[in-house]
């Protein structure tokens, strides 16, 4: 690892989606995730669609539930303090996984044929059938600009910025202090962890809309864009969507005022122009961020904020990023490590924004 620090030829031979689409098979294959695996929030539903490119769609299948990693396995009625109306992994497994090896291994017809892809939508308790995946094309992602005064909206604004001091002696942690990688209970739920706990940190910025009056429906996987400036050379972005709950909750009034995370993602800024070839930032100049965050079937309901956070650490579930551009970070002094003014842009010189895929209406086909 501390030889090949980027994603070059050794790393790119080993990445399942690739060798997979060069290889595909013909053998029905079901790929599983969790929408909240913390451990490999990638790897099933893109190796997924690298087949659905080939042509291979017929034959492979889809699931994500509303899990840890592997929580397949096990009970799937709760995810840290979400609570779901049932067992989803004992329902997925009895009423998805059994009649599909029931068609291959046994040749038996179950009354329903298996969903080409099925994923759970949290936000209303249900699965959800699609005959395709996703709903939104990557044509048809909406921007939601950052605005100044920390508002989300669809209106592009017109000039302005957010800065803070991003300081490496003192990383945004990615859970609530004490961190403790060793307790499987807060390993297995920190993504679903209430972000008030960073909210008012002055390195983590805060963007929502007003209370929403129609539901938004998400299904598909976002993008951050975002355009920033930094005084050191290198440095991280860590973009988060959150579904905020209302101030009074009476269903569930432990999850009031709760700033749940659907999806989130950190981009090392070196690699912003090639994974395999990482460049020094320019300090001060204007730099575009575009990656992509993990995939949601979500609904962001009436009364609810969306909300976007922006911060340059997720500590120390990922390593510090030093803010000095050094060849390999492994091998980082303590001297490079050193703070740095990051500026969120807004305006003529670059609009931040997350891109989602909104679609006008569930796409599902039934429960």
């Amino acid at each position: 690892m501390s030889t090949h620090p980027a994603y070059d030829g050794l790393w790119q031979g080993q990445a399942l989606d690739k060798i997979v689409a060069a290889h595909p098979s013909s053998v029905p294959t079901m790929w599983l995730q969790g929408l909240w695996d913390q451990e490999d929030i990638y790897g099933a539903v893109h190796s997924w669609e690298a087949l659905k490119a080939k042509g291979m769609a017929s034959t492979n299948h889809l699931a994500m539930g509303p899990w840890y990693h592997s929580q397949i396995n096990g009970r799937g009625d709760a995810l840290g303090p979400l609570k779901w109306s049932g067992d989803t992994a004992a329902y997925f497994r009895r009423e998805v996984l059994v009649p599909f090896f029931d068609t291959y291994l046994r040749d038996r017809k179950p009354a329903q044929p298996t969903p080409h892809v099925i994923l759970y939508n949290p936000a209303e308790d249900r699965w959800d059938r699609f005959a395709d995946w996703p709903g939104a094309g990557p044509d048809a992602l909406t921007p939601m600009y950052l605005q100044p005064g920390s508002g989300l909206a669809h209106s592009r604004p017109v000039a302005g910025g957010d800065s803070y001091v991003s300081d490496p002696a003192k990383p945004v942690p990615f859970e609530q202090l004490p961190v403790r990688m060793g307790d499987h209970a807060s390993w297995s739920t920190w993504l679903v962890q209430d972000q008030r706990f960073v909210s008012t940190r002055p390195d983590v910025l805060s963007y929502q809309t007003p209370p929403l009056q129609t539901p938004v429906r998400v299904q598909g996987a976002p993008f951050a864009d975002i355009f920033l400036s930094t005084t050191g050379s290198d440095t991280d972005v860590v973009v988060k969507i959150i579904d905020v709950y209302p101030e009074s909750n009476a269903d569930a009034p432990e999850l009031a005022g709760y700033q749940l995370p659907v999806s989130l993602a950190i981009f090392r800024g070196r690699y912003r122009q090639s994974f395999e070839h990482p460049t020094a930032i320019p300090s001060g100049v204007i730099q575009e961020y575009k990656f992509g965050l993990p995939t949601l079937n979500y609904t962001f309901k009436p009364g609810h904020r969306m909300m976007v956070q922006v911060q340059s650490s997720l500590f120390p579930l990922y390593d510090r990023n030093p803010q000095t551009y050094v060849p390999n970070i492994f091998f980082a002094k303590p001297g490079d490590y050193r703070s740095a003014t990051v500026t969120i842009e807004h305006g003529t010189h670059g609009a931040s924004a997350v891109l989602l895929p909104i679609v006008p209406s569930s796409t599902a086909i039934g429960p």
